[in-house]
């Protein structure tokens, strides 16, 4: 495999800005979604959910949906960048992507980070350990 100069590095981040940002979002806002009230309640920094709570002056509901379908316009966004980068850049952009499918796996449910014993466990438990005790 040919080493990368840091002349094609900085092409390649300058191609897949976007798709750098989208990424962002969807970490940041799954992670919101999945901490926010506990963080409310610890007094932590305001979350997306939070401000944006404030800013339109609506409901914690009311701004959690709107978190949901901006995450999901987010993907959107993401899926249109994987669909349409050059194939030189694909395996930067399948790493990018799979950091945000692992972000938004994490906090679907909650905290899967901070606190384990919750629906994130199980899955990681299904989906890797199990079938490796069938497969021994």
């Amino acid at each position: 495999m040919e080493e990368t100069t840091r002349e094609e590095l900085v092409n390649l981040l300058a191609k897949s800005d976007d798709l750098v940002h989208c990424t962002s979002m969807i970490i940041r806002l799954c992670n919101d979604l999945g901490t926010s009230a506990a963080e409310l309640e610890r007094g932590d920094a305001p979350s997306s959910i939070l401000c944006f709570m404030r800013e339109a002056n609506v409901s914690e509901e009311i701004a959690r949906e709107h978190i949901r379908t901006t995450i999901k316009d987010t993907w959107d966004k993401i899926n249109h960048e994987f669909i349409t980068q050059s194939p030189s850049l694909q395996p930067f952009v399948k790493y990018t992507i799979n950091t945000a499918r692992v972000a938004h796996f994490i906090y679907q449910h909650g905290d899967g980070f901070g606190n384990q014993d919750r629906e994130t466990r199980a899955q990681v438990l299904s989906m890797l350990i199990e079938p490796l005790k069938l497969n021994s």
